[in-house]
């Protein structure tokens, strides 16, 4: 089929059409009233204890906080399995989600060889509003600390040894990300015009069909044949 006998099509069965460019408006519509949503990702940093040999608790490194850092992020998620990504800047947002929020262990391993080597959990939340998502940021380390705290009192660790839990930034910033509107509107376009030149398609598909099932079932009169005069 040709362009033009595309553009015939088109002319015969324009509300076909007619439909196809309203759905694609009301999409294209729709898509440029997103407002975009709020996220923020910060470092809830696990401290030892000081004591007289290591009295600056940052720069004290141990395995131990490693795997407490992992058991109390365990916790919070649940007992299900961690989805694993190819890369460790996977966010919420680049996942689809609009509100919600995540607590996980940074793994620098990657997908099939996992290396947990940092004594810190990556909490990030994403929302609708600064506010909605500084008032999860907020609760999400509380939850955090708690948990430790809940954990640590469970095990009859004393208070003076206990592990203790910093957020590094300590004024995080939220960023607003939104999609580009021209984009969508093209995207939209595209997909209307695709799905109404589908549509176009089908329909005269079944015509022809349809047309040529009853050719078949017409039955067919006979002629009779006159004997040319002389």
């Amino acid at each position: 089929m040709t362009l033009w006998d595309l553009f015939g099509l088109a002319l015969r069965r324009w509300p076909v059409v007619l439909v196809g460019a309203l759905c694609t408006a009301v999409v294209a519509w729709a898509a440029i009233q997103d407002e975009g949503v709020y996220w923020t990702r910060t470092q809830v940093v696990f401290l030892a204890p000081p004591s007289d040999l290591y009295p600056n608790s940052l720069e004290t490194r141990s395995e131990s906080l490693v795997i407490t850092a992992g058991l109390v992020a365990k916790e919070i998620n649940g007992p299900g399995a961690v989805t694993k990504y190819g890369s460790s800047d996977v966010s919420l947002v680049g996942l689809g989600i609009r509100r919600g929020w995540s607590v996980r262990l940074p793994d620098s391993g990657g997908q099939w060889a996992p290396n947990f080597s940092e004594q810190v959990l990556i909490a990030e939340v994403v929302g609708e509003s600064v506010e909605e998502v500084e008032h999860d940021q907020k609760a999400l380390f509380e939850l955090i600390s708690d948990e430790l705290y809940d954990m640590q009192r469970d095990m009859g660790v004393a208070p003076v040894n206990d592990v203790t839990v910093t957020v590094a930034p300590e004024s995080t910033v939220i960023y607003h990300v939104a999609g580009s509107r021209s984009r969508a509107v093209g995207m939209a376009g595209v997909l209307g015009a695709g799905a109404t030149v589908a549509v176009l398609f089908t329909l005269e598909i079944r015509a022809r069909r349809r047309w040529l099932r009853e050719q078949r079932d017409t039955p067919t009169t006979a002629i009779p044949i006159v004997a040319a005069r002389s």
